[in-house]
C-alpha cells in the first residue's frame, strides 16, 4: 500500500485509549490508512506522496462543536453587536450608529447585551430605544438568546398591548403601575416572529458560508447545529454545490415531522457532510433571564422558580413522536427541575414505546444544574450530557448570585457527571458564546476565566484533563451523531479529519491556550484552512 499524504509530527494525539500517541499518519482516498512510527509511515510513501512535516505541532482528531446554531451564528456576524459593553449608554450608541445604515421601516436586530455588565445596574426598557429609531422596529437579543428587548414600534407592529396575554411558556414584562409592556419579552420571541421578514435561502447560504469560515479557522471539522428546516435546506443546497466543507449534523424540531415526512427526510438522511437524526426539544429557559426551571426558588428572587416552557405531557408526546419518526431527542434543560423532568419524560416515553437499553442516543443540552438523585437514572438511560464548558467561565458569578454557593456545588459539574458514568459532550452554543473550542478547553481544565478568576478555580474539584476535553469534542459527538465508525479518533479506516495547533497544548500552561492558533484544519485529507 502507498499513501497519498503522510503527516509527520512527534505529537499526534489519536484519541484511541489503546494507542493514544503516534508519530505519523498515512492518508489515502480521504481516509486514514495507517498510524504509527515515523519510519513506518515513511515506508508507505512514494515519490508522489505529499509529506507534511509538522515537527512538534500538536495533531488531534478533528474537533466537533457538539452544540451550536450554525446559520444563526453566521447571521450574527452582521447584526448589531452589543457584547461586552459596560453600560446602557454604550449600547445605545452602538444602536444609534447602526440605525443610520437602515431604511425607515426595516427591522433592526442586535444581539449580546447583558445588563449585569452595565454600570447603570438596571434592566432596559422600550423607552431606552424609542428615541433611537422612531421609524424602525428594534429587536435586541440578550446574551443568552432567551430574552429580547424591543422598542414601542416593534410592540405596535406585533400588536402587543397591556391586555395581551403571556404566550405559553413565556412572559411579557409589564410596568407594575400602568400594566403596559416594558419592552422586555422572556421566552416570548414567538409574539414577534411572524412580523419579522424571513431570511431567504440565499441569505441563509451566505450566513452559513460566513460561519464556516470562522469554524474552520477555529479548528473545527464538524458542527452539531440546532436549527430548523429552512436552514437545513440551505445547507443541503451548499452541499450539492460542493461548497460545504464542514460536516454538519443538523438537529431539527418535532413540530417539523410532518414536513420532514413529505420530503422523505429520515434519521440518517443526507450525505457524509450533512445528515439528521436528533430532534431538538425545550424544557426551560436560561440562567441569565431567570427562566431556567428549578426545584427550589432563585436565591436572589424567592418568588421565582423559572419557567417550564412546555407542559410535561406535551414534552412526553414530543419525545414519543420523535421516537415514532425513528430519531433521538436532544432536550434543552438548564435548571435542575428541567433536567429531572426530561429524564422522567424520556423514561416514560421509552417504556410506552417498548424501547430497550442501547436503542437510543438521547441527549440533554446544557445540564447547568443537576440533582445528585438524578444521576443514576441519567446513567441508566444512557443519556448524554451535551454541555458548554466555556459557560463555566462566563456564568460562575451569576450562578452564585442567582442560585447561591451551596447549590452551585451541582452546577456545571462535568467531572461529577463523568464519574457517575455519564457521557459528556462539549459544544460552544455559538452564537451565544465564542465558537473557539480552545476556550472550552481552558475553562474546563482551570474552572477560571481567561483572566484567572476566581483564584484557584470555581469548584476546582470539577476540573477536567485536556484528554477528557478532547474526547468531549471528538469521540462523544461522533457517537451521538451515529458516526463513531468513521469519525472521532485517528485510526485506520476513519475519515482523515484532523486539527493541527501551532504549539503542543499539553506542554503549555492552560492560561496561555487561548493565544495558541490553529495551524491547519484538515477534512477528508484536504487542508481546508491554513494559517
Amino acid at each position: 500500500m502507498t499513501v497519498e499524504i503522510a503527516i509527520l509530527s512527534s505529537k499526534i494525539f489519536t484519541g484511541d485509549p489503546k494507542i493514544p500517541w503516534a508519530e505519523a499518519v498515512g492518508i489515502k482516498d480521504g481516509q486514514i490508512a495507517a498510524v504509527g512510527k515515523d519510519q513506518e509511515i515513511k515506508g508507505l510513501c512514494s515519490g508522489h506522496t505529499k509529506i507534511l512535516n509538522l515537527s512538534s505541532r500538536l495533531v488531534v482528531p478533528g474537533l466537533v462543536d457538539g452544540h451550536a446554531h450554525f446559520c444563526s451564528f453566521g447571521q450574527t456576524l452582521s447584526l448589531v453587536n452589543l457584547k461586552n459593553l459596560s453600560s446602557l449608554a454604550q449600547c445605545r450608541q452602538k444602536i444609534r450608529t447602526a440605525v443610520s445604515t437602515y431604511l425607515p421601516g426595516e427591522w433592526i436586530v442586535g444581539r449580546g447585551w447583558d445588563d449585569r455588565q452595565w454600570e447603570e445596574n438596571r434592566q432596559p426598557t422600550r423607552r431606552d430605544l424609542d428615541d433611537l429609531a422612531p421609524a424602525n422596529p428594534l429587536m435586541m437579543f440578550r446574551a443568552d438568546g432567551h430574552t429580547v428587548w424591543v422598542n414601542s414600534l416593534a410592540l405596535e407592529k406585533a400588536g402587543v398591548t397591556k391586555v395581551s396575554p403571556d404566550p405559553p411558556g413565556g412572559k411579557i414584562e409589564r410596568d407594575p403601575v400602568t400594566g403596559k409592556p416594558t419592552g422586555i419579552l422572556r421566552e416570548a420571541i414567538g409574539v414577534l416572529r411572524k412580523f419579522i421578514p424571513r431570511s431567504s435561502q440565499e441569505d441563509l447560504k451566505a450566513a452559513a458560508l460566513a460561519a464556516q469560515q470562522e469554524a474552520l479557522k477555529s479548528g473545527l471539522t464538524g458542527i452539531h447545529s440546532s436549527e430548523m428546516l429552512p436552514q437545513f435546506e440551505a445547507l443541503a443546497e451548499l452541499d450539492k454545490e460542493e461548497k460545504l466543507k464542514l460536516r454538519i449534523y443538523h438537529l431539527l424540531r418535532p413540530q417539523e415531522i410532518d414536513a420532514l415526512s413529505v420530503r422523505d427526510i429520515k434519521p440518517g438522511s443526507g450525505s457524509p457532510r450533512l445528515w439528521v437524526g436528533h430532534l431538538k426539544l425545550f424544557a426551560d429557559g436560561s440562567l441569565g433571564s431567570g427562566t431556567a426551571l428549578l426545584h427550589e426558588p432563585y436565591g436572589n428572587d424567592p418568588a421565582n422558580q423559572g419557567l417550564s416552557v412546555i407542559p410535561l405531557e406535551t414534552l412526553r408526546d414530543q419525545i414519543r413522536r420523535t421516537y415514532a419518526w425513528g430519531g433521538d431527542v436532544a432536550i434543552h434543560a438548564i435548571g435542575d427541575r428541567a433536567v429531572s423532568n426530561c429524564l422522567a419524560a424520556i423514561s416514560e416515553a421509552r417504556k410506552k414505546e417498548g424501547i430497550g437499553p442501547g436503542e437510543k442516543r438521547d441527549r440533554i443540552e446544557h445540564v447547568q444544574l443537576h440533582r445528585s438523585s438524578d444521576l443514576a437514572l441519567f446513567r441508566n438511560l444512557e443519556v448524554t450530557a451535551s454541555v458548554q464548558p466555556v459557560f463555566t467561565a462566563t456564568d460562575w458569578r451569576q450562578a452564585e448570585e442567582k442560585w447561591g454557593h451551596p447549590r452551585c456545588r451541582q452546577a456545571y459539574a462535568w467531572k461529577t457527571l463523568r464519574k457517575a458514568g455519564i457521557s459528556v459532550q462539549f459544544g460552544s452554543d455559538a452564537p451565544f458564546d465564542q465558537i473557539n473550542p480552545v476556550l472550552g478547553f481552558q475553562a474546563a481544565v482551570t474552572r477560571q476565566t481567561p483572566e484567572g478568576e476566581p483564584a484557584g478555580g470555581w469548584f476546582p474539584e470539577e476540573r477536567l484533563t485536556l484528554e477528557e476535553c478532547i474526547e468531549g469534542f471528538t469521540r462523544i459527538p461522533a457517537w451521538t451523531s451515529h458516526r463513531e465508525s468513521s469519525l472521532g479518533s485517528i485510526g485506520p479506516g476513519k475519515r482523515a479529519d484532523l486539527t493541527v495547533f501551532e504549539k503542543n497544548l499539553f506542554e503549555v500552561a492552560p492560561e496561555n491556550w487561548p493565544s495558541i492558533a490553529v495551524e491547519m484544519t484538515i477534512i477528508d485529507g484536504e487542508i481546508v484552512y491554513q494559517k
